[in-house]
This record gives structure tokens, sequence and C-alpha cells, in this order.
């Protein structure tokens, strides 16, 4: 399993290697939060039910599950660009 090994060395050099380039780590928190985006968009209920949280389902109950995909999608989109604005002034 030559690249479950290669896989495993790449992943044990990661924090060294974001130590030494920190900029990089926004780039990974717009990819996550583009995820994010991605399911709220469509539509998949792991991306904005919040089955612990009563804040979340709050304002699901009350806005609906249409325009809280709408408003959650709307802040995710806003932190993401956040994200990349510092990736890109960080260089």
């Amino acid at each position: 399993m030559e690249w479950f090994d290669k896989i495993s060395e790449f992943m044990e050099g990661l924090p060294e290697w974001l130590q030494a380039h920190p900029r990089y780590g926004y780039l990974i928190v717009a990819g996550i939060l583009l995820l994010w985006l991605v399911g709220i968009v469509c539509g998949w209920r792991w991306t904005y039910s919040r089955p612990g949280s009563w804040e979340g389902n709050f304002w699901l109950g009350t806005l609906g599950e249409r325009s809280y995909r709408f408003w959650l999608g709307l802040i995710v989109a806003a932190a993401t660009g956040c994200a990349l604005l510092l990736f890109s002034v960080t260089g």
C-alpha cells in the first residue's frame, strides 16, 4: 500500500509545513467553508440542522428551512470571502 504510505508521510509533515507557511491555513479554512456552502445550497441536512443547539433550532423554526438556509449560506459565503481576502492580503 504505497499510496497509503505517501499520504501518511504527507499528513505527518503537514503541521510543520503549515507552521512554515501559515497563510495557507486561510486557504484550507476557505476550502472547508466552501464545502459547507455547497452542502447548504444542495440542501444536505447535516449542514444546517443542529440537533443539540437550541439557538439554531430556534432560528430554523422561526425562519423556516428555506429562509434559514439562505441566511446561513450568506453568512458562510461572507466568511469564505473573508478567509480568501486574508489569504490574498497576507501574501
